[in-house]
């Protein structure tokens, strides 16, 4: 029974069922969670390239960015994939999965000795932690799909080496060119990465071999010509061409900046965050202290599944340990793979003078080429220093846990993010249904976290977008919180934005003055009734004067996306407000008062007393007067001390804008006595 077990633990870390294992541990870290993810970032750039504008919208954004090679592999996967966030979400995920499978079959054909070893290493560079920025699918697919891609390419020379039938060893090499174009043309984080391939070489001829040091060099170097031959090309495609095309975003910028011994002292220190990073500040990050609080539900989700990925792999890792894996010499080539693919993976953040160490939350991106080696280093440094199966074991599982606790933790702030995101486009579509052209829409912050700037104003692009190209860019979201735009609006200059492969212009008029959800209110259309609201942000008040509601289209059948907004959303407090604001625009009091009554019916929790404005103003313009005297003496019971000059505000604009009569004066009359009994 026990050799039974042991040899099925043995196939699940080292064997044919050690893709089932790796899959068991990648889905209790990313899948829960997965389809409660969304897009973030620089994704929505990319769906609105591609989506609004097609291959060429999306290239437009690859020249801009530096990387057009790389825009068009994304256009090819957008018309297999579509713009669904799901399918994204998991082939993102799955490249991860792919590169550490290939991580495993690469280590173990050239060390078949340590393949417990190999095992681990894989497992751990499959849920590495510290990289924050897995759910940001779209615009990281690119860079995992490249790991798979590079270290394809590293096993390929590995089997082309390995193999005694030349047409075979032929086809091998061949591809492992062709895989290793085809990254380093996408994108240039692996650059450096590339020089690992010299050591795999070297170690793989030097154990076939068994030649001297110089010999197997001299062969090594012989057979890296070809790679040499493609890293030139590369440099010259990327230094050259591509900075013909566009002002090249990522220059190599160090020498510029720093002259003489500095250059020396400023590599130095930069070189020491770089590895202070990735051995101690992975692990610092990864379980910081302010992070864990286990009264919330994510931190005992992630807790709990932490320690039964711990569990599992601390099982296996022991029932399977081999006394035969004694080979050190094994592991000390290991361990420099390892430590030189670590430090060849810093280069391309120190070319640009980018520290990893940054309290900036995407920093930690430059950091990713060198995430392999620092798999291999580690896990290989505690198999020499940890003899004893026990003690090995519960470190390595330990470092298990700690990745899946914090992955877990990670991706719950994402999926907050998306919530908000969702809350945003649908009470912005229930209330705006669709928008002109060429209308900005001028708001009081980031839509949520993970998000702002251009992808703001993608989002909006594709929310209302027709398909019709994304230059000239038809809307754009501008943040007052960011910037004071006050000097444009209002006068004759026209409002304009050139970002990225954007170019907004409009006249400064075309202006609609919105806030997002947040702090237990609803997204709001802001007008002269907001005047005196004490829940609006300080600076979106200069704005209101320009407030122009004629650039919401009241009737049209626009439709979001649905593989990406979904087909509706929670019919909430915020579904009634918005529609009932709407209803009122259209002058149709009677579904706004409709709406009120079906809430009421539902039991819907009342939302910001601020929000029963439209109910109100569309029983006084009914002629309802009594419905509108009890719903704001309601509204304004929440919170008398900070709402009465609203709701004073409200009744003042119900006074002169509608007809005079002896209700509506008896009215006026009773709502300024009993708000001022009230305050």
């Amino acid at each position: 029974m026990n050799e039974k077990l042991k040899r099925v633990t043995s196939e699940l870390l080292c064997g044919k069922f050690f893709p089932l294992l790796l899959l068991v541990i990648m889905a209790c870290t990313f899948a829960i969670q997965l389809p409660q993810l969304g897009f973030y970032l620089d994704d929505w750039v990319s769906i609105a390239a591609f989506d609004q504008g097609g291959k060429e919208g999306l290239i437009a954004f690859g020249i801009n960015d530096s990387r057009p090679f790389a825009a068009w592999v994304t256009a090819q996967f957008f018309k297999v994939l579509g713009t669904g966030v799901l399918q994204w979400q998991l082939i993102t995920l799955f490249w991860r999965f792919a590169a550490a499978l290939t991580c495993f079959h690469l280590l173990t054909g050239i060390w078949p000795k340590q393949r417990q070893t190999a095992g681990f290493i894989a497992l751990f560079f499959g849920v590495f932690p510290y990289f924050r920025h897995q759910a940001i699918c779209i615009a990281y697919f690119m860079i995992l799909m490249q790991y798979f891609v590079i270290l394809l390419s590293f096993l390929l020379t590995v089997k082309a080496l390995r193999t005694e039938k030349k047409p075979l060893k032929y086809l091998l090499f061949f591809l492992s060119y062709l895989t290793s174009l085809f990254h380093l043309t996408c994108l240039e984080y692996y650059l450096s990465l590339e020089a690992a391939r010299l050591i795999l070489i070297f170690v793989v001829i030097k154990k076939r071999d068994g030649t001297d040091f110089w010999k197997t060099a001299k062969k090594a170097i012989l057979t890296y010509i070809p790679y040499i031959l493609i890293l030139a090309f590369i440099l010259v495609y990327r230094f050259i061409y591509i900075p013909s095309l566009s002002k090249d975003v990522r220059q190599v910028n160090m020498f510029t900046k720093y002259h003489g011994l500095n250059i020396i002292w400023h590599f130095l220190g930069l070189f020491l965050q770089y590895l202070t990073e990735a051995i101690l500040g992975v692990w610092y990050r990864s379980i910081n202290p302010s992070s864990i609080d286990l009264t919330m539900r994510n931190a005992q989700m992630g807790l709990g599944l932490g320690i039964l990925a711990a569990g599992l792999v601390f099982f296996v890792l022991y029932k399977s340990f081999s006394k035969n894996e004694k080979d050190e010499t094994d592991l000390y080539e290991m361990l420099f793979l390892g430590a030189a693919a670590m430090m060849l993976g810093f280069l391309p953040g120190m070319a640009i003078d980018i520290s990893p160490a940054s309290s900036s939350n995407y920093q930690d991106r430059y950091l990713i080429p060198s995430f392999w080696g620092i798999a291999i280093f580690s896990v290989s440094l505690i198999a020499l220093v940890f003899k004893n199966r026990i003690i090995r074991s519960l470190v390595l599982s330990l470092l298990i846990c700690i990745a899946v606790f914090f992955q877990i933790q990670n991706s719950y702030m994402y999926r907050y993010s998306w919530k908000y995101q969702q809350q945003f486009q649908w009470q912005m579509k229930w209330r705006v249904p669709d928008l002109e052209e060429n209308t900005a829409l001028v708001s009081d912050g980031v839509i949520a976290s993970f998000m702002g700037g251009w992808a703001d104003s993608s989002m909006i692009l594709e929310m209302y977008g027709k398909h019709k190209g994304v230059k000239p860019t038809p809307y754009w979201y501008f943040n007052v919180g960011e910037d004071n735009f006050l000097n444009v609006i209002g006068t004759d200059e026209p409002l304009y934005i050139k970002s990225k492969m954007y170019e907004f212009i409009a006249d400064s008029e075309n202006v609609l003055l919105i806030t997002k959800p947040e702090y237990g209110k609803c997204a709001w259309v802001v007008d002269e009734s907001d005047i005196d609201n004490p829940f609006l942000e300080t600076p979106v008040f200069p704005y209101i004067p320009y407030q122009n509601k004629s650039r919401i289209i009241l009737e049209s059948d626009h439709r979001l996306p649905e593989d990406i907004f979904g087909t509706d959303y929670i019919h909430d407090w915020c579904y009634y407000f918005e529609k009932a604001d709407l209803a009122f625009d259209r002058q149709d009091y009677t579904e706004a008062l409709r709406l009120y009554d079906e809430l009421t019916a539902n039991g819907v929790v009342y939302g910001n007393p601020t929000e029963f404005r439209p109910f109100i103003k569309s029983a006084a313009y009914a002629g309802e007067w009594d419905k509108a005297l009890e719903l704001t003496e309601f509204a304004n019971a929440m919170f008398p001390d900070r709402t009465t000059d609203y709701f004073e505000n409200i009744w003042t604009i119900l006074d002169r804008d509608l007809p005079g009569s002896e209700e509506k004066s008896t009215a006026v009359f009773k709502a300024r006595d009993m708000l001022e009994s009230m305050r």
